[in-house]
């Protein structure tokens, strides 16, 4: 296993840099182990499966927990307003960083892969 530490920079999209980390490493896996930072830009879907929640404003990421694969990401996203209130959901890509975006990610040893599930309609993880 293996510690990756990145700082992403302003306007970059956090979902399409999670997936360049990967290749950047050669890594097939990983688990999000701490983030934090702001987006000025965000876009989530939320807990039905089909709403997106687009906004352009600046929030903080107040957390960041998920899996990531070559076949695929799984990423959710709980963001504070200015009034501290919080909003989450799915990560999808528009999540632009405001200021900076720090996160440490752990690569995992373990046989991950996505696959479709008809069940749910996405793909889902398996453990090999």
């Amino acid at each position: 296993m293996q510690t990756i530490i990145k700082r992403l920079l302003p306007n970059q999209d956090i979902r399409k840099s999670l997936s360049t980390i990967l290749d950047e490493y050669q890594i097939p896996a990983a688990a999000i182990i701490s983030a934090v930072g702001s987006v000025k830009e965000y876009v989530l879907r939320v807990s039905d499966g089909s709403s997106i929640i687009h906004s352009f404003e600046n929030r903080e990421i107040v957390s960041l927990s998920g899996i990531l694969t070559k076949e695929g990401i799984h990423v959710h996203a709980s963001l504070s307003g200015l009034d501290g209130s919080v909003i989450g959901g799915h990560l999808m890509e528009g999540c632009l960083i405001h200021t900076t975006f720090e996160i440490v990610l752990l690569s995992l040893d373990a046989d991950l892969t996505r696959t479709y599930d008809p069940v749910t309609g996405y793909k889902e993880l398996v453990v090999k």
